[in-house]
């Protein structure tokens, strides 16, 4: 069970990384949970709605994703926490930025689909 969580949990945060380079909203937000809380390095957090909303707005763009250092714990069946490092550059309100983060993901498995609930960034101290 174990190994087929964590290749599900890295393939689904494989294609929200994918969804949110490409500002594909439709696919990012079926990869988020409705109960989604965001978490952003800057301390500001956001529900599914406000950061969607962000991201059709272009106040959000992701240029580049990087992870490293992956780790998933399986909970449950249906449960898992990602973790990781993850470098980051985004425009934000059209102002470049080069983000390196610990990240820590939960995600829960609705209807057969993987879905992230919580997403909490930590900036790394440089």
């Amino acid at each position: 069970m174990s190994a087929d969580i964590t290749r599900s949990i890295k393939a689904a945060e494989q294609a929200r990384c994918a969804a949110m380079l490409a500002s594909d909203n439709i696919a990012l937000g079926a990869l988020l949970d409705p109960r989604l809380q965001f978490h952003h390095a800057t301390g500001a957090v956001d529900d599914k709605d406000a950061y969607m909303a962000k991201m059709a707005a272009g106040r959000i763009e992701y240029v580049a994703i990087n992870w490293s250092e992956e780790k998933v714990i399986a909970l449950a069946a249906t449960a898992a926490i990602l973790t990781g490092r993850m470098n980051t550059d985004v425009r934000v309100e059209g102002v470049d930025k080069a983000l390196v983060n610990r990240v820590t993901a939960a995600w829960s498995l609705n209807d057969d689909v993987w879905q992230m609930v919580v997403f909490q960034s930590t900036p790394m101290a440089g």
